[in-house]
């Protein structure tokens, strides 16, 4: 009866900490995927801001080029009507699926 004792408490004590040693390896690896996260968000924004400033500069410098007032917004518009119809027809062709694929394939291998 000692014998069963000692083995049961030897298990529990090894299984409580395993399970310790998986809750820190859990949570570490968890508040690294949300600091990404975090971190890909602002950037995005950013990115998001600039874009969007650098358009309508842009925008600007091509009305003051044509002496119109709204000829260079619509040149603009067009360019990411043009981008995103490109998008669309590789989405939808399963090539940008493809090419994603691919470059996440070559990522993981670095």
């Amino acid at each position: 009866m000692i014998k069963i004792d000692k083995i049961t408490e030897a298990i529990t004590s090894f299984l409580k900490e395993r399970f310790e040693f998986m809750k820190g390896d859990l949570i570490e690896k968890i508040s690294s995927i949300i600091s990404k996260l975090i971190s890909f968000i602002i950037l995005f924004i950013i990115l998001m801001l600039v874009i969007g400033f650098g358009s309508i500069t842009l925008s600007n410098y091509f009305n003051e080029l044509l002496n119109s007032s709204f000829l260079g917004y619509g040149i603009i518009t067009l360019f990411y009507l043009s981008i995103f119809i490109s998008i669309l027809y590789l989405s939808r062709s399963g090539k940008l699926k493809k090419i994603i694929e691919k470059e996440l394939k070559r990522g993981t291998r670095n």
